[in-house]
């Protein structure tokens, strides 16, 4: 049964960490150039681009299935977008639907 579980967990944790990890680059790159100025504004972005990475990771589960190394990518680049990848999603998909 412990075996099972793990299976199942095993993408989801992967994706969940490449999220992360692109999170925290994203992160990093606004705290070097000057973006966020303490650790609390690090933080908060960190966890914001991770949620970001991880909804492009389930847009990615639905185009290309759970163990395509092009979802994984995009939970990567969905961390390292972040906020601004999520706006960019969301214009797209208003203009493509006339929502």
């Amino acid at each position: 049964m412990h075996d099972l579980i793990t299976q199942q967990a095993q993408p989801f944790i992967a994706h969940g960490l490449l999220a992360f990890f692109g999170a925290i680059v994203h992160a990093s790159k606004a705290h070097r150039e000057g973006k966020s100025k303490n650790f609390m504004d690090f933080l908060l972005l960190t966890i914001m681009s991770s949620f970001s990475g991880v909804m492009f990771a389930l847009l990615g589960f639905e185009m290309f299935g759970y163990e395509s190394y092009l979802s994984l990518a995009m939970a990567g680049t969905g961390g390292y977008v972040g906020v601004e990848g999520m706006t960019f999603i969301v214009t797209y998909l208003k203009d493509r639907f006339k929502a």
